[in-house]
């Protein structure tokens, strides 16, 4: 017959393998980020639910435990008061109520050796099922976080799309306060220039020559 510890450890297993294969499932998935971040949330909800389940094992082992060492104390109790009413009895020539009494402590302290195995048994699983709690919200934790990566990513590629629409179509062309090219003037305009500056120059020539003349 299986006793509550045997029932409470297999249950623990059951809700970690699920918990553990729905987290293989999504790390293994390759999926598109639009849907993976839904995928996410589906898993995430699937592990809190698991996760609350094994808290619940948790607390209702220290309970049992709690009760048990209640339990084993006053078998304790009642094995050494009986003993001791053993003796008296015998004691006093009053051998059926010693018998009895003796019946009574053996009694009694075979309940105190069952609590305490039982105990010590219960002591080793809730430590099985906390690491196991442990580990379950570790898990949770990690699939939390792939969120914030999701967030941004998704943000990334949104900038990104933004700062291509705004700069992407005119990629092919200098923009025309960074142009590093000069325009040539058109070849009329740069002859007449030369013209001017030629007569210019002819104009003060003469000045100083009659200048000198004079």
């Amino acid at each position: 017959m299986k006793t509550p510890f045997d029932q409470f450890r297999e249950l623990a297993n059951e809700l970690t393998k699920e918990i553990s294969k729905e987290m293989k499932k999504f790390q293994d998935k390759e999926m598109p980020r639009s849907s993976g971040e839904a995928e996410l949330n589906r898993h995430i909800r699937g592990a809190e639910k698991e996760a609350f389940s094994v808290e619940r094992l948790v607390e209702r082992q220290r309970t049992l435990l709690s009760e048990l060492a209640s339990k084993r104390d006053e078998a304790k109790k009642m094995a050494d008061k009986r003993y001791e009413q053993t003796e008296l009895a015998k004691q006093a020539g009053e051998e059926k109520l010693a018998e009895r009494a003796a019946l009574e402590s053996k009694h009694y302290g075979e309940q105190y050796r069952y609590f305490e195995g039982l105990i010590d048994e219960g002591e080793r699983e809730l430590d099985d099922l906390e690491r196991r709690a442990l580990e379950m919200k570790l898990k949770l934790d990690e699939m939390q976080n792939k969120r914030y990566e999701f967030a941004m990513r998704e943000n990334l590629d949104l900038l990104k799309g933004a700062l291509d629409q705004i700069f992407g179509q005119n990629a092919s062309q200098s923009h025309p306060f960074t142009d590093e090219e000069k325009k040539e003037e058109p070849a009329s305009e740069k002859q007449a220039d030369e013209s001017d500056e030629d007569d210019f120059e002819a104009k003060l020539k003469e000045l100083e020559r009659r200048f000198k003349q004079d």
